[in-house]
């Protein structure tokens, strides 16, 4: 296919380069974290926050900004998106203590929000069904450069530049990705004027952010009060969207079994693959005592194995049946983290590098499809954004487990002074992940 005419050329540029955007910021920021934890004097409960509130901030706007984007239209939304997120990045870049940081990284999560709601609900707009997964494969791509630049160009930039400086080498591909979608001249407002559901969007978040924080803190008695307001909150949110006449989601699609199933399996392979790379960042950091380059550099083997494969493997899912390719990816995600649990050389975490970049690559885009092709057109823009809101759940919840246990393992205390507790620590983490992954192969052979 070639990708000459407009709307689908600038489409198509939006998509590489929003889905490199937001994934390079992201994952960069785990290779920094022990210098950001350095210079703030921050300890390990406290800095792994650093990524999580990004991804809180991300996924409880999700679906409220997919909704927003059928109503008043995904690319204003988009647009909207990009520029807030440039400009959190540039002050994140200039933070004078850790409060700061935080506070910018949760503003330029909602921008983050903006972007990711609608990537796919404006190629699945533009493009025809037969080249939807061929212009998904190349967005994956685009991701997967960023989680790959991310790690070794973060690593660099922290090494040579400082932290900072990451934050500010998104700002020139930002205005690019910022001309690319001004360039669409059509607007998609399947849902436009529909109401907007600002109760059922503020119930969302709110229960969203109180049962991740909650969980983090379970051990004490605010973080099980946080967990259960949280629980209350989805139950009132789900009671709520059933009668009201223009929901922020619409809960039929709860009972769409082949949208539901995949899309919690996308929700496990995310809970978890994300928390994977911020373990090995500190674990090659501080027990194998190399730098962030260097660290970057062997972290960067599965986003580059996933994105030089990730096309294929969306050719593929349009030739073949995308359920059988989906969970050959996840058996070999598995394998993955049985070789990671061994915790050895840095030639076997190589390794288990690239099954998982195999294994990502083979299960997102086919999955993706799966998930998309389940709804009807007026969803689109939700389908699209809770997808990527089980990604970021999925992320997020297997960001809290980790920070939980950090607390129960290490509580308050160094990495380097606890070095036997963070290897348990990690250990007992792999070995809840395949167990997870088991269950999501089975949900995704079950599924229609």
């Amino acid at each position: 296919m070639k990708i000459i005419e407009d709307p689908r050329s600038y489409a198509f540029l939006m998509a590489i380069l929003a889905s490199f955007l937001t994934p390079f910021v992201a994952s960069s920021i785990n290779v920094a974290l022990p210098s950001i934890g350095l210079e703030f004097a921050m300890d390990p409960f406290v800095l792994a926050w650093v990524p999580t509130v990004y991804l809180l901030a991300v996924g409880s706007l999700l679906i409220p900004m997919g909704r927003l984007a059928d109503i008043y239209g995904r690319r204003r939304i988009f647009q909207f998106g990009i520029i807030l997120f440039t400009v959190s990045s540039i002050f994140a870049g200039f933070s004078i203590s850790a409060e700061m940081l935080l506070l910018f990284k949760v503003i330029q999560g909602i921008g983050g929000a903006m972007i990711f709601s609608n990537i796919s609900a404006i190629i699945f707009s533009v493009f025809p069904p037969v080249e939807r997964g061929y212009a998904l494969g190349w967005s994956a791509t685009g991701t997967y450069f960023g989680l790959f630049f991310g790690p070794a160009l973060g690593g660099f930039l922290t090494r040579y530049f400082g932290w900072r400086s990451i934050f500010y080498f998104n700002v020139p591909l930002s205005a690019l990705c910022a001309y690319a979608i001004g360039k669409i001249e059509f607007e998609w407002r399947e849902a436009e004027g529909e109401r907007f559901d600002f109760l059922g969007a503020f119930l969302m978040a709110s229960s969203l952010i109180l049962i991740i924080v909650g969980f983090s803190l379970v051990r004490s008695f605010y973080g099980l009060l946080f967990f259960i307001l949280g629980v209350v909150l989805s139950y009132f949110f789900y009671r709520y969207e059933v009668g009201y006449d223009s929901p922020l989601f619409d809960v039929r699609l709860f009972e769409n079994r082949s949208f539901i199933w995949n899309g919690f399996t996308t929700f496990i392979s995310y809970f978890a693959g994300y928390p994977v790379i911020f373990l090995l960042s500190l674990y090659l950091q501080y027990f194998h005592g190399l730098n962030p380059w260097k660290t970057g550099m062997i972290l960067a083997i599965q986003p580059i194995l996933i994105a030089l494969v990730s096309p294929v493997a969306g050719k593929l899912s349009d030739k073949k049946s995308p359920k059988g390719v989906a969970a050959t990816g996840i058996v070999i995600i598995i394998w993955a983290m049985v070789i990671f649990s061994f915790l050895g050389s840095l030639y076997l975490i190589a390794l288990g590098l690239v099954f998982m970049g195999l294994g990502f690559a083979f299960f997102s885009i086919p999955n993706s499809k799966l998930v998309m092709e389940a709804v009807e057109r007026r969803f689109l823009g939700v389908a699209s954004a809770t997808l990527v809101t089980f990604r970021v759940l999925g992320q997020l919840i297997g960001m809290a487990l980790i920070v939980l246990f950090v607390n129960i393992y290490l509580g308050g205390g160094s990495i380097a002074a606890g070095r036997g507790s963070f290897q348990a620590l990690m250990v007992v983490s792999f070995i809840s992940f395949i167990l997870l992954l088991i269950v999501g192969l089975l949900l995704t052979l079950k599924a229609r």
